[in-house]
C-alpha cells in the first residue's frame, strides 16, 4: 500500500485504488483505513455457502449475491461485507450503496464491534433495506439475526437458529428457506 496520508482523510477513490497484500482486508471508515486479517476458512465457508443460497433466490429478479465486494457507503466510508445482494451486475471492485438490497456480515472476534454497531448504523443511514449478522460461534451452531430498515433504523424481523429450517425475506419479493447449520456442515 503506497497511498500517502491525506490531512483531510482518505477518499473512496483512494480506497478503491489500493492493492492490499494477500491475507488482508482493508475498509475505509471516517477517512481512515481499517486493516483486518482475511477471514478464516470457517468464516469464508459460511459466506460462500450463504452467497450460493442467496444468489439462487434472487437471480430471477435480476439481482445477484456476491462475496467480498466493496460498497461505497458514503463519503469517507467504504465497507467490504461478507455477502452483498445487489441490483447491479458486479464488474468492478465496488458498488454504490444505492444498489445494495442486503448486506451480510459474519462476525469475527476482531470485527464484532464494527459488525454489531458501526456497519449497521452506516448501512441504515445510507438506506440499505436489509442487514443480516451471522454469528458462527454460538453453542448450537450458526445464528443469523435478520434486520429490515424501518424509519431509518434496523428492526430485527427474525432470528434463524442452527438446527431449524427457517424462512426469511431477502427483498420485498424474494424469500429464502434454509437451516443456518448448513453454512458449516461437512458435505
Amino acid at each position: 500500500m503506497t497511498t500517502a496520508r491525506r490531512l483531510d482523510g482518505y477518499t473512496l477513490d483512494d480506497w478503491e485504488s489500493l492493492d492490499p497484500e494477500p491475507g488482508h482486508r482493508i475498509e475505509l471508515y471516517q477517512g481512515r483505513f481499517v486493516v483486518s486479517a482475511a477471514p478464516a476458512t470457517k468464516h469464508q465457508r459460511a459466506g460462500d455457502r450463504l452467497q450460493s443460497i442467496l444468489d439462487a433466490a434472487v437471480a430471477a429478479d435480476g439481482m445477484e449475491a456476491v462475496t467480498a465486494v466493496g460498497v461505497r457507503v458514503s463519503e469517507g466510508i467504504g465497507y467490504i461485507p461478507d455477502v452483498v445482494v445487489t441490483t447491479e451486475f458486479v464488474e468492478t471492485v465496488s458498488v454504490e450503496v444505492s444498489s445494495v438490497a442486503l448486506a451480510v456480515e459474519i462476525v469475527s472476534p476482531s470485527t464484532k464491534k464494527s459488525d454489531c454497531l458501526e456497519k449497521p448504523a452506516a448501512f441504515a443511514a445510507a438506506g440499505v433495506p436489509a442487514y443480516w449478522r451471522v454469528e458462527l460461534d454460538q453453542a448450537d451452531g450458526p445464528t443469523i439475526y435478520c434486520y429490515r430498515l424501518v424509519d431509518g433504523t434496523y428492526s430485527e424481523v427474525t432470528t434463524l437458529s442452527a438446527g431449524t429450517v427457517g424462512t426469511v425475506a431477502v427483498t420485498g419479493t424474494v424469500s429464502v428457506t434454509f437451516d443456518p447449520a448448513d453454512l458449516q456442515k461437512r458435505r
